[in-house]
Formats: structure tokens, C-alpha cells, sequence
């Protein structure tokens, strides 16, 4: 086995759970319901049969097959083979006895006598009610009944069960059935893997964990085929295999990755009838309570905590649908998306699963019900006796085909709602809020607790019993609502019970476009779909006047398995943890290269070492997959055929071709792209064939394909995973125990036009690629007293970045017309992509900020948590669109009862009409006040704590853990919690403001565990910055404090000390507010702006010093830093960070300007008597002043102002002084219908408003989730896949900066002056 190198206590303690793990499976505990049901004991000694063999007579096999036949008197192929070749007998496959005989023929499947006959003929399940025994239907939502059930009924329900699929298929496919176990397909190593390192579980960024069972249905390890076995090769490593990998413990015998609030260990304990919810007991003793007078609620014997602490992560694999089940299990056959079988059947036995003809192309004809088109009249007539209709849960034909539809590939390629398949056919999570109306009911639901367990039991989602798709019949029937919406598209299937919105072509601004890039009109009566198109298009045409952003191939009729052929489905043999590296194919395969043509041998990280010859490849038909011709005029032309319908065929793009300027299919901006010099010192650049390979800026050994042919980027804004200890729930793995604990999973954010850059992995050569948000978990806990333990906090990454995770994006939106341009990735001659560039380099544009249940505002004496949230999901602001629709009720009390304000009160009713709490419980809102010694100029949420700048009272973190829990009376801390205490307050003369480098949950000591230890992780070093919160005192200067304690899992040190106290000169004078930029600090004093260098932090250094008038407040995007002062708003340019330079096209006169808040291409100021202030700053040199709003009269003191995403709208929080706090919706499918443009112009709308105890003059600013590294450089966010990074600052500058440090500009369209013919000698 490799080593795996891990500090000790890491590695004990990941050996003792896996221990743990065998224990409770050697021993066979399992804690089951009370009601579940018990095993039937059988013998099945008459209906035993050997495994089938590898050659028989014809007269052989008919005898194993002579009584099935005498019901099952039609097949669709008899041995599931279409080939005559094949030779095998019904028993050979399914077990059972061939030599019972129905007597005559009948259909009376009823007949006592019949039914006698079948049960002596058939093998009979253990568990017959599980199966809805006699149906031969798929059962719902079975998850580990293969695993209970008995192999010899396995093997007769599904001979491919991977369980038993030697006895049935190994005979002839063993070394494919090998490779099919270990395959990513199988063990979802990836997301198991990639959710426990990303959230802190696992330390190991080499996966070790993965899913697969032994015959007997009992977890198992998966070792390589190596010499010796669970070994891999040097070569093999660095193409990414593994070694092995382990069955993943259970959620109670993993520690909490997540460090949050830690103050105590936990005394004796007392007995106590506490719910069940978290002991790492496989006897499943009851958890006790602490003893009276100590903190809260002991977690377990695990390690320290405060109660319900568990690893959320892995509790959400157990028991929650993250993702439909791997191909050990079945399909949940419950949903249009949802059915199919296990194993190689759940590929290559085809069900019924979407309508649409580019998805599933000749099975679309058979609907999306999972209902059969089989000949066999014991299948063919099965009824459903409880709706009437055909049965569902059945495949297309009992027949095997390689003719697999995308359709059947979505069952599993799910998860994230927001990538894989989904992103391959333009979809992506619905929000919740377009087309609103539509979706969610007229009248306000009251779901009872039976109606959202039925609900979240298909799907995850904790919305979904409020909506109308918690309706099986109606969510069917989504994709019929099409012609009807105003707002967006949905698709035909619903996997998880989820609806997902189309990608529809927009420029910047969010309008919808045509093929040709001009606006379609929101009114449009054919912007869904053209005249005489109906309700499914075919392949190769896009539908309606706007362009659905389907990948190029999908919309032309391409299946995944015209791509992802055999080996990339089965796998090579060898263990992968990551998608790309278990990836045959590459675009070069078919396209070719700008220098030559396709050879048609694979090239992947999983290809084997020369290739697979894809001219080879044939298809059921028999007809080469792909094929080279000419065509008239003598030019080559390669053809590639559908693997699923025989009729199709599509001419192969060329990039030889695209770039030659005498070939017919020459493109001028493919060429430029592809043949682009390196900028020179001048800042010119050439292009064309001329360009020597070397000095290509965009060669394919530095930059994926798919970099450029990208048409859009799936990200992932936020998701909410709340556990709840009041529900009873089975795990979905393993042996399907039954605990008191349940989590949703709530998608909050799901963004498409977030294109960013950064580093591939390892094995893929870390060249440029796209990078998306792929991960943003927020956590919350709640006990059965439906008190809030701790509420949306974002977990830390093992690497001790933060959860906040970013990866290297997929092929699989790339388009022809529809691709990125020059100033994609480039200043643009016209000076307006600033925004884009500042999102491009993830720095983060602070649009998607996540703000979340508590808006908190500093205080003239304190500081103050505004509830401004729905609790329930969805998570809607109150007062908003989104509030109107999914709450109407609560809405209208919002607005009518409570005049839009948002006050300390109770919702709800003590008793229903059932004399119960359950639907419309009592629902406490609070706004918390914390009292300070002096003004809170500044304040920061990070985690469990809230770092404050309070004037004479110095610098403090408050823990505020508890700010929704009910049970608290005091939910924001300060005092000594531990028997050895704590203090978490600097002294200092005058703290004005605070900064720290992320708002994002971060350890760097964590961070230094492994790069240190565990090197192979391939982890970079945090800057030493990120220990420290940096203070600004208007008398001492800038204060440095190391509040990296507070975030190493140790409660006995938590005590801040000043590291670095610095005012050389006196030049920090009157600071009252700092924004750090990385490891550069601007900071506003009394006499301008200081610019200060923290490279090393114990030695800051000034860089500059710039006069101003009354220097206010600052902020930065990219290249530009905005700085108030009594002038109003001066822009500086700090393309060098260090040394800013005044840009006065830019400054904008404003009466009062005070703290600034750039969302991509607007500015909001706090503009005080004039209001909020909003700036379009598309051009940071040209600014307009866009709005100054009051809502007549009624906001006339701003002092600062901040930006969030909620679902699809765009909000702003106002600290409006004397007059509180305000709440803005500025986006809605209402107001604003190109709700999801990059930046759509706003449409404020107060919705909202608090009254404060005093004036209101600061605010904590949202979570960022788009922000993956600093201006400096920094990382801080984690970043999937081995070896994938952020670019570092200088790798930024190549993008905008020649070799001599100037900035260089670019146009979209191709300058042919620039075009380098291919020299004569070079040919």
C-alpha cells in the first residue's frame, strides 16, 4: 500500500474509526426501526443455480429456460444479448428452477394456481413487502435493501448486481466487471473524498474512501490490481490512481471537522433520556446530559464540543440525497430522472426517464415515467392498482445496448445540482424565485411534520414541501409550464425531485439574446419558441428566438456515451478519486491541434499508454464510430456517428482547419485565439500560423481547450445543510440504520455568469483553465427543542482554507458562436470590464455575498443582530419577492400587521387545528443588542465570532454562536467561559475600524499541519497575514493581533496579545478606516491616504502617503481603489498596489460620501443626507451617477452600506443612522426582468426596516463566495483537485501587463494587420 504520511494523532485517529467501522459490521449491529421489516428465512436449494458458463449447447441452454418460457412467453432479446452469439438460458442469468412448467398458457396472473406455480419457479425475497412482491417494479427509494437482502434473490432481480455479477456475467466480462468495481462510477470516491477534505473530515487530499460491498452486502475495501495487490506504480500515481480505498465510517464515528466555539470539555454526566443523535456507539446508547452548572450539551466521548456537533458533511452522504445512489444501489425510481437498476444494468438496461429528444434521442418516445415497452406479457400488463396506471419502476425492453441515452446518465451525474449533466444540457438549479408564481401555491402551506418527511425522503430540499412540486403529479409535469413563463425554461426531468432552470444567452447587463447577439424583448411571443415549433424541438435546433446554452455537442444530438465511451463508463482497472483523471478521452482526440489533424487515439490521464484507436471503435450497428473522407474539393473530412440512433452523424470541426486562412471553414477569432504571440515589452501582438510554437500565449501545453470554447461557468453560490435531532431517519448506506438526526440540503445561490481562471490539477499539467465555486457549505445545528445550537457557519477545510470551494471547471458548456472573447480575460480598450477582470482572477466582485439570518450593524454604543430572514427554507428575506410568494401569509403580516418593520415579536400559533405546534409553530423574532463602551466603527462576522472595533473600548471578538438559540439568554459572550478563562479584548486609546484578510472560516495553523506533514497534498502556505486582524487606532496607528487561536480547536489559549503596534512618523494620525487588499493596507487618516505593506508583518512598511480632504472610507476592485472624503468619491489607480495613482476622470462630487461598496459594475456610498448613493462604474474612469435614493425622505443618514445574493435577487443592508436599519430589495423577477445578468441595473425597493437603539453607523459585511485569493496573491479559499490553484500575483499580471509592467489593452475583433503567414521555409 503507498504511505500516507499524517501526524500521528490524525492517523490514529482515522485507524480507530475505520476500527470502529469493522467492529460494528464484524459484530452485525445494527440499530433498525421498530417497524422495520424482518427478514423471511428461505431455503433455495430447488432454486440454486451455478454460475453461468462460458460456452453451452443451444440444447443446453433451452433446458434452463424450458418453464420460464411457458409464461414469460415473449422477450425482447432472451438473453438480454441482441446477438444470437450469445448462448445462455434464463437460470444461467437469474437462478431459480427452469423445470416448473405452467401447464397452459394464461393471463390470469392472479390464479391461485398460477401464483403457486410462479413462487415454486421464481427465487422469493426475504424482505417481500420492501420489494412489493410479486411486481417485478423497481422498488422505490430501496437504497441498502441489496445489501439485506439475500444474494440468490439479488442475483434473480438483477443478475448485474455488481454483488453478484460474477456468477452471471463473469464468465465472459470479468476483467470488466474488476474494472467496473473500482471505477469513480462505483465508489463516488470524488464527492465522498472531495466533501470531507473540503469541510475539514479527512485529511488525506489523496481520497481514501469509497463505497463497495461484498457478496453478503457488508462494506469493503477496494485495492488496485497492482503487484502486489493495493499498489500502484510510479506512472500509474502520477496519472492519479490510488492505492485503495476504505469504506467511509459512519457519521458517528467521525470527529466533527468543523471548529467553531470551543470552551469546554465536558464534566461528569448524568443520566438522562436525551435523544439519540450522535454517540460513536454502534450498541446505540442513549447520549446523557451534562451535569448541572456546566455548559450546554457534551457532543460525545469524540472530543470537545457543545452539543449536536457532528460532521454534517458525512451525516448529508449517509442519510441526505446529495446524489442519487452510486452503482452498487438502485436508482430511487420515484422521479422522471430517477429510475434505473444497479450495476451494469443501472447503464445498460435503459429506462424511461425524459421526453426530450436531445437528451434521450430514440428512447425520448417512451416518456419519463419509467413504464416498459417490453413484449413480455407478464411485464407488459402490470398495473399499478393504486393509481390505475401502467407500472412504473420497469426498463424500456429486458434487453442490454451500448445505445445509452444522456437521460439514463443523469440518474447519478447529479450532484451538484449545478454541474455535470445538468451544465452538458444548459440546466441548473431553479432558485426558487423565477417564474415564482407558477411554482409555489396561491395559498401558504402548512406542511405537517408527515408531509415533510414524505417530501424530504425523495428530496433533499427543505423548501420543497412548501412548494407544489412537493406534488409528484405536478413536478411531473413542470416542463409543461414552459409556454406559460415569463422568467425561464425548465427541464423534463427531476432527479432528487428537483427543477432545474435553462441558461439562456444574456449580455452583461442580463438582457436575453438571439443567435446573432441582439435583445430579444422580455415580451417576446416567440422568445421560447419560434412559430410552429412545438413543445420538443429535434437535434441540431435551438428553440425560440433566445439560444438555450446547451454544450454544443448536446444541442446537436451528442450523448454522453458518444464521448465517454467503454472505458471511461467501466473504468481502465486502476482506482481514481477525481473525474479528470478517470477521463479517457480529451478534445484534441477528435478535433486535432492547430498543427495537425486528429490521430484518434486517446489522450487522458486514464488512456492507456498509446491510446485507444477510436477508429476502431464500432457501433451496435456495426458502422465505424469514426470516419475519415474527402469530400469533393479533396479536403479531409471526419465523420463521427451516434452511438444511440443509427440515423445520425455529424461532421467533425477541425482545428487545423479553423485556423487556415484557404480552408472554407477558416474563423478569424478561432485562429487569433488559438495562434496568439506572447505580448511584447511594447505591448503589441501578432498572430497566425507564423507564430512560433514556443512563443504561442494560448498553446494547448498551457491552457485548456476548453479555456476559450467555454460559453458559460456553472458556480455555486452557497448551499445550507442544517442538521435537525427531531426526525427519525435511515442512512441510506451500509446496512441502513436508523438514528434520531436529519439534514436538508438547500441550494441558496446558483450562478452562471461567474467565468473564472486559476490553475488545473497535477495531472492535467496545472496549465490555465477555468475554475468555478463548486462548494460553499453554511452549517447549522438544532435540537429536538428546536433550539438553534449554532446557525449558517461556513466549516474549515482540512488544508485550513477556507469551505468556500473553488475547482477546475469541465468541458462541458463549450459552444461555437457563444465562447469567451479577448476581453473575457483581458483590459478591454474600452475601459469596462474591470468587474469582469476582478471576477476572472477571483478576487471576488462582492455580489453574491451571503449576509444570512442576521444583519449586524455597529452602533453609536454597540453593536446589534437584526433578524432579516425566514428561518425555514426557503431562507427568503422578509419583506421580499421571493417572502411574497413562498410565505404569503407571513408576508402579508410582514407588511400589514407590522408596517414592514422588523421588531422583536412571536409568529405563529401555540395549537393548530389539530391541536399541535407542528405547522405553524411559534416562531421567536429578536434583535439582539450588545453593548459597548464607545462608537463600533467597524465590525466583521467570521465564523462563531464577531470582531469589533469599538472606539475607547479597543478591540474585541465577541462569541455569537448562540445568537439564535432561543434557550440563550445571553446569545452574544464575552465572558470568561472556561475554568481557565479567556480574553479576547485588546486595549487600545481609539479603535476606529478593523480589517481582517477574509471574512471566510480559516486556520492557518491547521494550514501548517499540512504542508508540512502531509506534502502530498500539494497545499500552498497561507501568507502570514491571515493570522492577524489589523486594527486602525486614530492615536497608536495600525494594531496587529493574532487572532489565529480562536480557530485551532484549543480553548485553553484563547487569549489576544498585540503581536505589532506601528505609527512610524505619526502617519497614521486619525486613522478611522483601513481596507486590506492581501497584505496591502490603505488606510484613510487625518492627513489622506497611507498605503502600508504587510508582506512581513512584524516589519509594515509605508509605500505612500496621499493628501486628501477629510479621507472617509476606502474600497478596491481590481485595479481601482475608491476612496471618500469631503469632496466626494476620487479614484486612484493601484495597478501597482503598493504606489496608488489619482485618476481624476473618475472622482464624483457627492455632499457627505462616506463608506463604499463596490458590487461588480456599481458602486453603492453611503451618501448620508443624499441617501444611498449607487454609481454605475462600468467604466471606472467614466462614472455615472445612477440613483440617489431616499424612498422620499426616509433614508437621510447613511453611514454604510452592503450588498448580498439571496437565491436569484440582489439586496442591499443600509445603516441609516439615527433612522436604523434598512432592508433594499434591488433585483427581483418582478422589478427587474434581467434579474440574472452579471450586473443587472437595479430597482431599489425598500422592503424592510429596523429601529436601532442608537444611530446606526456601520455594518458587517456578507460572506464572500466568489473571492478564491487576494490582490497580493494570497490563497484562501480551498481548491478541489490535487494541485489546482489560484493564479499567484505575478501569473495575474501576465493577463494584463507587459513584460515591462505596463498595462496592455485589447479589442474582440480580429485585426487581420496583425495576421503572421507561415513562412515558406516553415512549410
Amino acid at each position: 500500500m503507498a504511505r500516507l504520511i499524517a501526524p500521528p494523532s490524525r492517523l490514529r485517529f482515522w485507524l480507530l474509526a475505520l476500527g470502529l467501522l469493522a467492529l460494528t459490521l464484524f459484530f452485525g449491529v445494527r440499530t433498525l426501526a421498530s417497524d422495520a421489516e424482518k427478514p423471511i428465512k428461505r431455503n433455495y436449494a430447488t432454486v440454486f443455480a451455478p454460475p453461468a458458463p462460458e460456452t453451452q449447447t443451444k440444447e443446453e441452454a433451452a433446458a434452463k429456460s424450458a418453464g420460464c418460457i411457458t409464461c414469460h412467453t415473449a422477450s425482447d432479446a432472451w438473453t438480454m444479448h441482441r446477438t444470437e452469439a450469445v448462448v445462455l438460458g434464463c437460470t444461467d442469468c437469474h437462478g431459480g428452477n427452469a423445470n416448473i412448467r405452467l401447464p397452459s398458457p394464461s393471463s390470469d396472473f392472479d390464479n391461485p394456481a398460477y401464483v403457486a406455480l410462479r413462487d415454486k419457479a421464481h427465487v422469493l425475497p426475504r424482505y417481500p413487502k420492501s420489494w412489493h412482491w410479486p411486481s417485478s417494479a423497481n422498488p422505490q427509494r430501496s437504497y441498502t435493501l441489496l445489501n439485506r437482502e439475500s444474494p440468490e434473490f439479488v442475483r434473480f432481480v438483477n443478475p448485474s448486481d455488481y454483488r453478484v455479477v460474477r456468477d452471471s456475467c463473469g464468465a465472459c466480462h470479468i476483467q470488466t466487471i474488476e474494472a467496473a468495481e473500482r471505477s469513480l462510477m462505483a465508489s463516488g470516491a470524488m464527492l465522498w473524498g472531495g466533501a470531507g477534505y473540503n469541510n475539514g473530515i479527512v485529511p488525506f487530499k489523496n481520497y481514501v474512501v469509497g463505497e463497495a460491498y461484498t457478496r453478503a452486502g457488508e462494506p469493503a475495501k477496494i485495492v488496485s490490481p497492482g503487484n502486489p495487490s493495493g499498489t500502484v506504480t510510479a506512472e500509474q500515481k502520477a496519472r492519479g490512481a490510488l492505492p485503495a480505498l476504505y469504506p467511509l465510517p459512519t457519521w458517528q464515528t467521525v470527529m466533527p471537522g468543523d471548529i467553531f466555539r470551543v470552551f469546554e470539555r465536558g464534566g461528569r454526566n448524568v443520566n438522562t433520556q436525551f435523544a439519540e443523535v450522535g454517540l460513536p456507539n454502534s450498541l446505540g446508547s442513549i447520549q446523557r446530559l451534562e451535569e448541572p452548572g456546566r455548559p450546554d450539551l457534551k457532543q460525545s466521548n469524540r472530543g470537545p464540543g457543545t452539543g449536536l456537533r457532528v460532521a454534517i458533511p458525512v451525516l448529508n452522504i449517509h442519510k441526505t440525497r446529495l446524489n442519487d445512489p452510486f452503482m452498487w444501489y438502485l436508482g430511487t425510481n420515484d422521479q422522471p430522472g430517477d429510475y434505473r437498476h444497479s450495476g451494469c444494468a443501472g447503464c445498460h438496461v435503459v429506462y424511461a426517464n425524459d421526453r426530450e429528444p436531445r437528451h434521450s434521442l430514440i428512447w425520448a418516445k417512451y416518456g419519463r415515467d419509467g413504464q416498459t415497452a417490453t413484449v413480455d406479457p407478464t411485464i407488459a400488463a402490470k398495473v399499478d392498482h393504486a393509481t390505475g396506471k401502467r407500472e412504473k419502476g420497469h426498463p424500456v425492453e429486458h434487453a442490454f445496448t451500448r445505445a445509452i441515452p444522456t437521460a439514463q446518465c443523469m440518474n447519478c451525474h447529479m450532484h451538484q445540482p449545478n454541474i455535470f449533466l445538468n451544465s452538458f444540457l444548459g440546466y441548473t438549479m431553479w432558485d426558487y424565485e423565477s417564474d415564482a408564481p407558477h411554482m409555489w401555491p396561491a395559498k401558504q402551506k402548512y406542511p405537517t411534520a408527515a408531509e415533510v418527511r414524505a417530501t424530504n425522503d425523495r428530496n433533499p430540499e427543505g423548501a420543497a414541501a412548501r412548494g407544489k412540486w412537493a406534488d409528484l403529479e405536478f413536478l411531473r409535469n413542470v416542463y409543461d409550464l414552459n409556454p406559460e413563463l415569463k422568467d425561464t425554461q425548465f427541464a423534463d426531468y427531476h432527479g432528487h425531485g428537483w427543477n432545474f432552470r435553462a441558461i439562456l444567452k444574456r449580455d452583461r447587463e442580463g438582457n436575453l439574446l438571439d443567435a446573432e447577439g441582439k435583445i430579444v424583448a422580455p415580451d417576446d411571443p416567440e422568445k421560447w419558441r419560434k412559430a410552429g415549433e412545438g413543445k420538443f424541438v429535434e437535434p441540431g435546433t435551438n428553440p425560440g428566438k433566445t439560444v438555450h446554452m446547451m454544450d454544443i455537442h448536446a444541442e446537436k444530438g451528442l450523448q454522453c456515451a458518444d464521448c465517454h465511451f467503454g472505458q471511461d463508463s467501466h473504468g481502465n482497472g486502476l482506482i481514481y478519486g477525481e473525474v479528470a483523471n478517470a477521463i479517457e478521452i480529451g478534445c484534441k482526440d477528435c478535433h486535432g491541434t492547430v498543427d495537425q489533424y486528429p490521430n484518434l487515439l486517446t489522450s487522458g490521464p486514464a488512456a492507456p499508454p498509446n491510446g485507444t484507436n477510436l477508429g476502431l471503435l464500432r457501433n451496435p450497428d456495426g458502422k465505424r464510430r469514426f470516419e475519415w473522407f474527402f469530400d469533393a474539393d479533396g479536403n479531409r473530412v471526419l465523420v463521427q456517428r451516434s452511438i444511440v440512433d443509427p440515423k445520425l452523424e455529424w461532421r467533425v470541426s477541425l482545428v487545423k482547419d479553423s485556423v487556415d486562412r484557404n480552408s472554407s471553414h477558416f474563423n478569424a477569432k478561432a485562429a487569433r485565439a488559438k495562434l496568439m504571440g506572447t505580448i511584447s515589452d511594447a505591448g503589441s501582438v501578432n498572430w497566425g500560423p507564423g507564430i512560433p510554437k514556443e512563443s504561442r500565449a494560448h498553446g494547448d501545453d498551457k491552457m485548456a481547450c476548453f479555456t476559450c470554447h467555454l460559453s458559460w461557468t456553472t458556480s455555486c453560490g452557497g448551499c445550507h445543510l442544517p442538521i435537525e435531532a427531531n426526525w427519525k431517519t435511515s442512512t441510506h448506506k451500509y446496512e441502513g440504520e436508523e438514528t434520531r438526526n436529519f439534514a436538508t440540503y438547500n441550494p441558496q445561490v446558483a450562478r452562471d455568469e461567474m467565468f473564472q481562471l486559476g490553475r488545473h490539477q497535477t495531472t492535467k499539467g496545472n496549465i490555465i483553465a477555468p475554475v468555478r465555486s463548486t462548494s460553499a457549505l453554511v452549517l447549522s445545528s438544532t435540537n429536538v427543542n428546536r433550539e438553534r445550537i449554532y446557525i449558517q457557519q461556513p466549516p474549515i477545510s482540512s488544508a485550513g482554507f477556507s469551505s468556500q470551494a473553488f475547482a477546475p471547471h469541465f468541458p462541458h458548456t463549450v459552444r461555437t458562436t457563444e465562447t469567451k472573447t479577448c476581453t473575457d480575460c483581458h483590459l478591454s480598450a474600452n475601459d469596462d470590464n474591470n468587474a469582469i477582470m476582478s471576477q476572472l482572477l477571483l478576487l471576488g466582485t462582492n455580489f453574491v455575498n451571503f449576509v444570512g439570518l442576521n444583519a449586524w450593524t455597529g452602533l453609536d454604543n454597540g453593536f446589534e443582530a437584526v433578524r432579516v430572514t425566514e428561518w425555514e427554507e426557503p431562507q427568503a428575506v422578509i419583506g421580499s419577492y421571493l417572502q411574497k410568494y413562498a410565505y404569503p401569509n407571513f408576508y402579508r403580516l410582514h407588511v400589514e400587521q407590522n408596517g414592514r418593520e422588523l421588531k422583536e415579536w412571536t409568529r405563529g400559533v401555540t395549537f393548530d387545528k389539530h391541536l399541535s405546534g407542528e405547522t405553524n409553530h411559534n416562531e421567536l423574532f429578536r434583535n439582539v443588542v450588545q453593548g459597548t463602551k464607545d462608537r463600533v466603527g467597524c465590525l466583521q462576522l467570521r465564523g462563531e465570532y464577531m470582531y469589533v472595533a469599538e472606539g475607547k473600548g479597543g478591540f474585541r471578538a465577541y462569541d455569537v454562536a448562540s445568537i439564535a438559540n432561543k434557550g440563550f439568554s445571553e446569545p452574544i459572550v464575552s465572558a470568561p467561559f472556561s475554568p481557565l478563562g479567556q480574553d479576547m479584548h485588546i486595549s487600545t486609546t481609539n479603535a476606529t475600524c478593523m480589517a481582517l484578510p477574509t471574512n471566510q472560516n480559516i486556520s492557518v495553523k491547521r494550514n501548517d499541519h499540512i504542508v508540512k506533514d502531509i506534502p502530498e497534498n500539494q497545499e500552498q502556505a497561507f501568507h502570514p497575514i491571515y493570522r492577524y486582524a489589523v486594527i486602525t487606532d486614530s492615536v497608536e496607528g495600525l494594531i496587529l493581533v493574532d487572532i489565529d487561536t480562536l480557530s485551532d480547536g484549543e480553548f485553553r489559549n484563547n487569549f489576544f496579545k498585540r503581536t505589532v503596534t506601528w505609527n512610524e512618523g505619526n502617519v497614521l494620525a486619525g486613522a478611522r478606516h483601513i481596507t486590506l487588499a492581501g497584505h496591502i493596507a490603505y488606510v484613510t487618516t487625518r492627513s489622506g491616504l497611507a498605503v502600508i505593506d504587510l508582506d512581513d508583518p512584524m516589519h509594515p512598511k509605508l509605500t505612500a502617503n496621499i493628501p486628501l480632504n477629510d479621507a472617509r472610507a476606502s474600497a478596491i476592485q481590481f485595479r481601482y481603489l475608491w476612496v471618500s472624503d469631503a469632496e466626494g468619491l476620487k479614484l486612484f489607480d493601484v495597478t501597482d498596489l503598493r504606489h496608488p495613482v489619482a485618476e481624476p476622470k473618475g472622482n464624483v462630487a457627492l455632499a457627505n460620501a462616506q463608506r463604499i461598496y463596490l458590487a461588480r459594475t456599481y458602486a453603492y456610498v453611503a451618501g448620508k443626507q443624499e441617501g444611498l448613493v449607487i454609481l454605475n462604474i462600468t467604466r471606472p474612469l467614466a462614472p455615472v451617477i445612477y440613483a440617489k435614493e431616499t424612498f422620499g425622505g426616509k433614508m437621510t443618514d447613511v453611514e454604510d452600506v452592503i450588498i448580498g445574493t439571496t437565491n436569484a435577487s440582489l439586496f442591499a443592508y443600509v445603516a441609516d443612522g439615527r433612522n436604523g436599519l434598512k432592508v433594499i430589495q434591488l433585483t427581483s423577477p418582478e422589478s427587474q426582468p434581467n434579474f440574472y445578468g452579471f450586473s443587472p441595473a437595479p430597482k431599489p425597493e425598500l422592503i424592510a426596516w429596523a429601529r436601532t437603539p442608537s444611530p446606526a453607523v456601520a455594518l458587517s459585511k456578507g460572506l464572500d463566495r466568489d473571492r478564491g485569493v487576494d490582490e497580493t496573491g494570497g490563497q484562501m479559499a480551498i481548491f478541489g483537485r490535487l494541485g489546482s490553484r489560484p493564479f499567484t500575483r505575478s501569473e495575474m499580471e501576465r493577463l494584463f501587463l507587459t513584460p515591462r509592467g505596463v498595462p496592455f489593452k485589447v479589442l474582440d475583433a480580429p485585426d487581420m494587420r496583425e495576421y503572421v503567414p507561415l513562412r515558406l521555409s516553415d512549410r
